[in-house]
């Protein structure tokens, strides 16, 4: 069963620099998820569908950079899909070392379609409205997002793209490939891994310094559009019935912009368990 993954819009209600870079997939796999497969075991007569998802992530990081907090989080989400195009979502994110802890309740509505006959290319987009706990100007609560996807058999590539407004306008582009590999296959469960590569890139604002002289130092800020974060993932995915599991292994690969030095790379893990039912 593909995941319906609508959570992870994006971490940082206090850094308004991940706030606007932190797409963390937000429809990295969309698209795959809204369609249930044939290992559902669903109504064929229904045409309405409702997912409810749990997800944890073990430490927290924002595009790959941690800013010296150590903090797990965990994402509860429901959505509701009616046929293979429309869905509405709603989310809520828990970070423990952030003031609040509860930062966002994201609601978002979505559209699909395939563009050709064999259904191996899809489009989605999609748009979400952001209520954060705490106030700041610079942070958007308004995103507008749109996915292209392929799949044929078990590999799957996607390319998508977002614009935030409303606060400090960023936009942003992902894109990013997987290969399920079956493990185990039954009538009444599989175990499936499916190898993840995805890139982040994103509009910053950079500050530099730039002497002309001895004691005559000026610092510019200027916006840059630049790869901010490479990540590889190994999920391991159990799924039985309308119940799913996922357990998964993930290294980010930060790279720095100009007024960063000595990022590291960074592992965590992340569990979560969905269930998926038709109305």
């Amino acid at each position: 069963m593909k995941k319906l993954l609508f959570f992870g819009f994006f971490l940082g209600c206090i850094y308004c620099f991940s706030q606007n870079v932190e797409e963390d997939a937000i429809l990295d796999d969309v698209l795959n998820e809204l369609f249930p497969s044939e290992d559902l075991l669903l109504d064929r007569f229904s045409s309405h569908y409702l997912y409810a998802n749990f997800s944890f992530d073990e430490s927290v990081l924002f595009t790959g950079r941690d800013f010296d907090i150590d903090q797990f989080g965990f994402t509860p989400s429901i959505s509701y899909m009616r046929g293979k195009n429309f869905f509405v979502s709603m989310s809520s994110a828990y970070f423990s070392e952030l003031d609040p802890k509860w930062d966002f309740v994201s609601i978002s509505s979505g559209y699909s379609l395939f563009l050709d006959q064999m259904e191996n290319w899809s489009l989605t987009g999609v748009y979400s409205r952001i209520f954060f706990n705490a106030d700041a100007e610079e942070l958007n609560p308004n995103r507008f997002s749109v996915a292209l996807a392929f799949q044929k058999n078990k590999l799957r590539m996607r390319l998508s793209g977002g614009y935030l407004f409303g606060g400090s306008t960023s936009f942003y582009t992902s894109a990013g490939a997987s290969y399920e590999i079956q493990i185990v296959g039954s009538d009444q469960w599989d175990v499936n891994i499916s190898p993840q590569l995805s890139f982040l890139m994103s509009e910053q604002t950079v500050s530099e310094q730039i002497s002309s002289g001895l004691f005559n130092t000026q610092t510019l800020e200027r916006d840059v559009f630049d790869l901010i974060n490479t990540q590889l993932s190994f999920p391991l995915e159990l799924d039985t019935g309308n119940w799913d599991f996922q357990l998964s292994y993930n290294i980010n690969f930060p790279k720095a912009l100009a007024s960063e030095h000595d990022l590291s790379t960074s592992g965590f893990i992340s569990f979560s368990v969905g269930y998926f039912s038709s109305l």
